[in-house]
């Protein structure tokens, strides 16, 4: 069998090229969109076309019917079906590429949409990018998308800065906490960082917070209400950084938002930051968000960016509802798997994936170009 690839401006001239060479009976095996273009891999049966050729009538021979194989009758005929669907299918895809040529900004949309970001996201950054060809256009859209993040400094100096990490059940909080601990430790020595857990519902949650705390040389605290909250803070008050681990529950669970609302209600200026697992549904992190209300929140942590396989949806969120995210996270290490967020960095990271995963897709798997 020869196999042939071939890439054109549109599908029906990569087929015209196909036939061309390999002849009428040429089966189209696969086709996808490389980079604005149409790459067509077809094949054809070299020794079928040995066999009609030597079996072909000549000057001394009468031809003679050969008698066929039932099942090969029915695997030419299931060929011929086969290809008469793709050759369908390219059909379309030549009709949608001269729909695609009149509309870039729908192509660009269809791009930013691959990223993981919704519809509607993809479109209000699309309409952000300007003129000229497709991959500049592309390259403004990327621009405005890390525009659209907002950003904070998370090291920012203060007299006492009180940061308490809320969220979901299994996003990661005790190991930030730990992170962010060991960074400060490091930054203004053990004498000027506390934490404080109310986290009395998870099997194990307090011990490991103190197993982070003895390693670090710090003290852990312990308040199970607004009471207890209150006189753990005064007497921590000499301390730079003081860190609040919660509980982790399920965003439906009532008591996720009653825990929220002890921590404002101490009366102490505590900067509240809701962690957001990138392995996340767009739909989940959604939720989280709204469970707390975006004005009550700080800032936002983006964890386990080494995990996902996508970031346009913790990006959607994040824009949707203007949450500055101060880090981010990409590993179990303590503290080196931390580090400040960047909005540049976030785009080109989600870019990387899905490029990673277009790429691990089998030839089966890619759609004509639309």
């Amino acid at each position: 069998m020869k196999i042939k690839r071939y890439v054109s401006h549109t599908g029906t001239s990569a087929l015209a090229q196909a036939k061309a060479e390999l002849g009428p009976e040429a089966v189209i095996l696969s086709n996808r969109n490389v980079d604005g273009q149409v790459e067509l891999v077809a094949a054809v049966d070299l020794e079928e076309q040995v066999l009609q050729s030597a079996s072909a009538p000549t000057r001394e021979t009468a031809p003679q019917p050969a008698p066929q194989d039932p099942a090969l009758g029915d695997l030419q005929q299931e060929l011929e079906r086969l290809r008469g669907m793709l050759e369908g299918q390219l059909t379309q895809a030549a009709w949608r590429d001269k729909t695609v040529t009149r509309t870039p900004k729908k192509q660009l949309v269809n791009r930013l949409s691959r990223l993981g970001l919704s519809r509607s996201m993809s479109a209000a950054i699309a309409d952000r990018a300007g003129s000229g060809t497709m991959e500049q256009q592309w390259q403004q859209a990327q621009t405005a998308l890390s525009n659209k993040i907002q950003t904070k400094d998370g090291d920012a100096d203060q007299t006492q800065k009180i940061m308490a990490l809320v969220g979901s059940t299994g996003v990661g909080k005790t190991t930030t906490i730990a992170k962010l601990a060991a960074r400060s430790v490091l930054r203004h020595g053990p004498r000027q960082v506390a934490l404080i857990t109310t986290d009395c519902y998870r099997i194990g949650g307090q011990e490991q917070l103190e197993t982070f705390a003895r390693y670090l040389g710090i003290p852990v605290m312990v308040a199970t209400n607004g009471v207890e909250l209150s006189e753990a803070l005064d007497k921590v008050a000499d301390r730079k950084l003081v860190l609040i681990d919660t509980a982790g529950m399920s965003q439906r669970d009532v008591r996720l938002y009653q825990q929220f609302a002890t921590l404002k209600s101490v009366g102490r200026n505590i900067e509240c930051h809701v962690v957001l697992s990138a392995t996340a549904l767009p739909g989940s992190l959604n939720e989280v968000v709204r469970v707390f209300g975006k004005d009550a929140l700080s800032g936002a942590i983006v964890t386990k960016l080494d995990e996902a396989s996508s970031l346009g949806g913790v990006i959607d969120v994040l824009i949707r509802h203007h949450l500055p995210v101060t880090w981010v996270s990409a590993g179990q290490k303590v503290p080196e798997d931390l580090r400040k967020a960047r909005a540049d960095e976030l785009v080109r990271q989600a870019c990387e994936l899905t490029r990673q995963e277009q790429q691990n897709k089998p030839l089966s798997q890619h759609s004509i170009a639309v």
